[in-house]
């Protein structure tokens, strides 16, 4: 089956991409889409992929729920939070949604691939935003994770670590202005650090389905029907999502701005120029790290790998200091794993 391919310029396009333009992409990603788009509001659940047995239980049945309640879920196919929440949908019957990191000739993980029929047997559907021959690579999935943030209500993070690519689409909900679910976990636990971080940014803490609807507002209205299978070459009708309500004021607050620091001379200017950025973290002082990350940025948008040519650091650790400058509101995230500084 080849997928259908939607232009930006298409008049069903799905007006919310728009809101992921920026500086550094002139106009929303092309999509390709196998199966048909569901016309029920959609939440997305994300997470760890070396998630806990009670992590993975709980997804099933938070995504169960929420599927019964008349929501579609959305997620990113990989192994287990988001595999837990498409086969939750699933068992409820309600519509789930894959949004891929590859191309859809190239299921990953390919263990996947037969959860991926099911899906498509369901009603549900496949969508990305690279043609179907495009193999898995690192940055797609950043990008994926844009998209999935982008087209649905809400997003809920059920497990996960400091450098889960879960806080990525919880990141990209932030800065859209969707509402942003966490499910608490003990901080001390690897897999329930970066949702602690997320709560302490200002996340909507959720313990059970009841809690995503109230703050959804109530549950899913009933849809008019599902979409059909559009014809080759032409868009499928219910791709134009209306953009989801801003979120109350007490849902998703903004990320609190960093306090002051008092140095005893100025810092030293960004590269880019721009004023200087406050040299306090979460606990104090910045690690040398993050400061080195700090510097290598300026006003241009750099990507992770440039990043981590300036500072010589390896990815691992670039990627954990982008991320905790991220939170700490310095520095700013953008499509296709590109970072910035704040403007101030």
């Amino acid at each position: 089956m080849a997928s259908i391919e939607i232009l930006p310029a298409d008049p069903s396009y799905p007006a919310p991409l728009w809101a992921l333009v920026t500086e550094a992409e002139a106009a929303p990603p092309t999509l390709y889409l196998r199966g048909a788009l569901p016309a029920a509001p959609g939440v997305a659940i994300v997470g760890t992929r070396a998630a806990s047995d009670e992590a993975l239980r709980f997804t099933r049945g938070l995504a169960a729920a929420l599927g019964e309640a008349g929501f579609s879920i959305w997620s990113g196919g990989a192994r287990g939070i988001d595999a837990a929440a498409h086969e939750g949908a699933l068992d409820a019957r309600a519509p789930t949604v894959v949004v891929s990191g590859s191309g859809h000739a190239h299921p990953y993980p390919r263990e996947h691939a037969g959860l991926f029929d099911r899906v498509l047997a369901a009603g549900g559907a496949l969508l990305a935003r690279v043609p179907d021959d495009t193999p898995p690579l690192p940055g797609l999935f950043l990008q994926r994770n844009a998209v999935l943030a982008a087209l649905t209500r809400a997003t809920v993070v059920v497990e996960a670590g400091i450098e889960s690519g879960a806080r990525s689409t919880a990141a990209a909900a932030r800065r859209l202005g969707r509402h942003l679910c966490v499910v608490p976990r003990a901080p001390w636990d690897p897999r329930g650090v970066g949702c602690a971080m997320e709560l302490v940014a200002g996340a909507r803490p959720i313990t059970r389905a009841a809690d995503v609807i109230d703050v959804l507002g109530g549950p899913a209205p009933p849809p008019r029907g599902r979409a059909r299978r559009s014809p080759r070459g032409a868009p499928p009708a219910c791709a134009t999502l209306p953009l989801p309500p801003p979120p109350p004021a007490c849902a998703t607050p903004p990320l609190p701005a960093p306090r002051p620091a008092a140095p005893a001379s100025a810092p030293p200017a960004p590269p880019g120029g721009g004023a200087p950025a406050r040299d306090l973290g979460v606990g104090g002082e910045r690690s040398a790290e993050e400061r080195a990350v700090l510097d290598a940025l300026g006003a241009r948008p750099s990507h992770v790998d440039e990043v981590c040519e300036k500072t010589g650091l390896p990815p691992r650790r670039a990627v954990e200091a982008l991320l905790t400058l991220t939170l700490q509101a310095v520095v700013v995230e953008g499509p296709a794993g590109l970072f910035r500084r704040a403007l101030r």
